[in-house]
């Protein structure tokens, strides 16, 4: 079963698929008394794009505490278009928090070695704020700038630059110092999580944190980072009787609706958690979990929340309303009741 080739650039990527420490896994108060752990819950964050005052309500609403053992998990998307990309990173880092990449998160990365590559933050940061400010007069571009057709990001193309991303992209790569971009550029894709085996759980034993989606039937060793960074459905072309090309057009349904008829079959099934998709919002099906409820447009940023107790392995999905400035969509986000509270 092929994977669709990627057809946009991904940044270099250092860790492809990482496994969640065991002492960060919660385990039941036996399992601590024999090994240790602290760990008190897993609490997994949809795309924050930014958005560093709704991140603060929400981990304050969870009651978040990592002296206590709580443990943060973003799910991609943590940095671009919100007002504070760079706080958010920082908070992160303090809390010690795991990530999976997000496209925004890659866009960024590409975005600051493309900066580093022509001539550094000063140059390029005069050349974005004159192509990104209207009628901007051609005598007041910079001299190796010129405009041509097609330029859909950020305005005239250069001679002697080939801009890749809009201009919102290459600020937020300019605020971010040389630490906070190797933190980001470290993320692994996939994250594993394997929960307590001897523990009841509605959420399976097995559970993946990916940004964008996977491919159902695909080892994640072979899924195409592309796609994990960018899929929201899944098509089979043409002639093909089996095996799915991860797409990112919305479809008619979501790539999840076909992952839980997937891990219907199998023995042992796998949850997905993932964000990426904020038109359809909070997505909740048998074995996928969908966090983006669109904070970043004004609605919710909400966070699945993981514990265990002697009986089982329980979650529930908390949100709360968008505390920072929203951007306008490119394009409508569905309208549609808020993200529930518990589940």
């Amino acid at each position: 079963m092929a994977t669709q080739k990627p057809s946009k650039k991904v940044y270099p990527i250092t860790t492809f698929i990482s496994d969640l420490p065991t002492s960060l896994i919660p385990q039941s108060s036996s399992s601590y008394l024999e090994n240790g752990t602290q760990s008190r819950r897993l609490v997994i964050v949809g795309d924050v794009h930014g958005m560093r005052k709704s991140l603060e309500n929400l981990l304050e609403k969870i009651g978040f505490d990592k002296a206590k053992g709580d443990h943060l998990i973003l799910a991609g998307d943590i940095t671009n278009k919100g007002p504070d990309s760079s706080s958010v990173v920082d908070l992160a880092i303090k809390l010690g928090a795991s990530a999976v990449r997000g496209n925004h998160d890659n866009a960024v990365l590409d975005a600051a070695a493309e900066i580093v590559a022509n001539g550094g933050i000063d140059r390029f940061k005069g050349l974005i704020d004159a192509l990104s400010t209207p009628d901007t007069p051609r005598g007041d571009l910079p001299k190796d700038t010129a405009p041509t057709e097609g330029s859909e990001k950020t305005g005239p193309a250069t001679t002697n630059i080939s801009l890749r991303h809009g201009a919102t992209t290459y600020r937020t790569a300019f605020q971010l110092s040389a630490h906070q971009i190797k933190w980001l550029a470290a993320l692994p894709l996939i994250l594993r999580i394997q929960l307590p085996q001897n523990l009841p759980s509605s959420l399976g034993n097995s559970l993946i944190v990916a940004h964008a989606g996977l491919v159902p039937g695909i080892p994640l060793e072979e899924q195409d980072p592309h796609a994990v960074l960018h899929m929201r459905s899944l098509i089979r072309k043409p002639g093909e009787e089996e095996g799915y090309t991860p797409d990112e057009s919305f479809g008619e349904e979501g790539w999840a609706a076909e992952w839980d008829r997937w891990q219907d079959k199998l023995a042992s099934p796998t949850t997905v958690v993932f964000g990426h998709d904020a038109k359809r919002r909070l997505q909740l099906g048998r074995y996928t979990v969908g966090l983006d409820t669109a904070c970043l447009y004004g609605n919710q940023l909400s966070a699945l929340v993981i514990s265990v107790n002697d009986a089982e392995i329980e979650h529930q999905i908390i949100s709360v309303d968008c505390a920072d400035t929203p951007v306008a969509p490119a394009a409508p986000v569905k309208e549609d009741n808020k993200a529930a509270v518990d589940k």
